[in-house]
């Protein structure tokens, strides 16, 4: 923890924040990488930097070790997670399945509203890929999967994929970062958007497969490179 509060711990408003306003602010720290893997949490600086008692801070921490987001280790504390090579290949095998499910429940049931909200992202993903802008890549290929979870229509799905897609982005950007990753998604997302336009259910999923099983393979590619 720094001396200066981050943007999103930092207090806001007269009125004291509830538990889950507190575990909202963590993980939102967490997940913007402000609050970076194997950065110590304690009790005493979160409630001096939000401006609340240890209680809320200590129901926080314990919703964020049940999402895996923080780690408590005896003589440590409470870190936030660091995730291994073998854990990130392990999330990305799940996410396959997952959002394997995703595009086949998402063809089926696709509006126009969502279309259309696809193709934009999709547009979006694509400047900020030519312009290499890594932070508004992520945001739109996030933006894509958003759309489509919700197309899912499954309330169990989705909070299966958040949960999965959490802890992945404790990695923060490294698969994005990847030599000719995001080119090659582009190419991926435009197959999966013409498979889920037209309804073809089984092409969706494959294709949705196929595109974290690149991502997974390329991982798995710099992780033995890393080690050599």
């Amino acid at each position: 923890m720094t001396s200066e509060k981050s943007s999103a711990l930092r207090k806001r408003g007269p009125q004291p924040l509830s538990a889950e306003q507190v575990c909202e602010r963590i993980r939102a720290a967490i997940l913007s990488g402000e609050l970076k893997p194997g950065a110590k949490l304690t009790e005493q600086d979160l409630a001096a930097e939000l401006e609340v008692s240890r209680t809320p801070i200590r129901e926080a921490i314990r919703q964020l070790e049940v999402e895996r987001l923080v780690t408590r280790t005896p003589f440590v504390g409470v870190t936030v997670t660091r995730l291994s090579p073998e854990d990130v290949i392990e999330l990305l095998d799940i996410r396959e399945v997952l959002e394997g499910l995703v595009a086949r429940l998402a063809a089926r049931n696709m509006d126009s509203v969502h279309l259309q909200r696809l193709k934009k992202s999709l547009q979006l993903l694509a400047v900020s890929a030519r312009k290499g802008d890594v932070a508004a890549y992520l945001e739109h290929a996030l933006g894509f999967r958003r759309a489509l979870v919700e197309c899912c229509r499954s309330n169990t799905l989705a909070e299966l994929v958040l949960a999965i897609e959490n802890r992945l982005r404790l990695t923060g950007s490294r698969t994005a970062m990847l030599p000719g990753r995001m080119e090659a998604a582009i190419r991926e997302h435009e197959a999966l958007l013409e498979a889920v336009a037209r309804g073809d259910a089984d092409a969706a999923e494959q294709l949705n497969r196929e595109r974290i099983r690149h991502i997974r393979d390329a991982v798995a590619k710099s992780i033995s490179f890393s080690i050599l």
